[in-house]
Parts: structure tokens; sequence; C-alpha cells
């Protein structure tokens, strides 16, 4: 694996940060959650850079409504400092809320190599 130093003098973070996505006229709140890998020289520095980053996910926009959306970054939930990042380190792992009846007998062959992956920025 590739490992990719920092900046001289600073660390890896790695930022989860929530945020609210809501539009006028709706009663609905999605929530997602999005994983940034920043750099910063300590945790302070890295909360400072996490909160940036956020904030340039904000936006208030037309929708397709009529109406106006807006994400909203709601919190930073964790700030982790990394030890050396490396090509294919996992950064995040998240668990779905929904809890349902599982279809899949335990010997299920699974199909991972058939995803046709979407690009989500």
């Amino acid at each position: 694996m590739i490992s990719t130093d920092p900046a001289p003098g600073l660390s890896w973070f790695s930022c989860r940060i929530r945020f609210a996505h809501m539009s006028s006229g709706s009663n609905v709140l999605v929530y997602s959650v999005s994983v940034f890998l920043i750099q910063a020289d300590d945790y302070a520095a890295g909360l400072e850079q996490a909160l940036a980053r956020g904030r340039r996910e904000e936006k208030i926009y037309p929708n397709a409504e009529g109406g106006t959306a807006r994400i909203a970054m709601v919190e930073v939930e964790a700030l982790d400092m990394l030890d050396a990042v490396e090509d294919g380190v996992e950064v995040a792992c998240l668990w779905s809320d929904d809890i349902v009846p599982n279809p899949f007998p335990m010997n299920c062959t699974f199909q991972p190599a058939a995803s046709k992956p979407t690009n989500s920025v």
C-alpha cells in the first residue's frame, strides 16, 4: 500500500459531519453523514478545519418545486487523528438504521463484482 504523508508538522484527521437536508413546504427532514480527511497540527486546529469544511457544504438553493432547499451542517460527530494514511484505508463505516427480517439464507452468495457504483461527488 502507498502511504501519503501529511505536510511537515501536520497530522491527518478524519472528521465525520452530520448534515440536515430540508425543503420549504415539506415537513420531511433527512440527515446525511459525510467523512472528510483533513490535515491539521492538533485537535483544536482539526476541529476548526472540520467546521470550515462542513460550512463549504452548506447551501440554500431553489428546488424543483419552486420552493427553497437547504443543506445545513448540524454537528461534527467525530474527529480522529489518524496514523499514516495508506491506500485503501477504511475511513468510514455507516450502519443502516433499518432493522428488517433477514431475507437471505446464511449461505447466500452476494455478487459485489456486479456493482455499478455511482459517483457521489
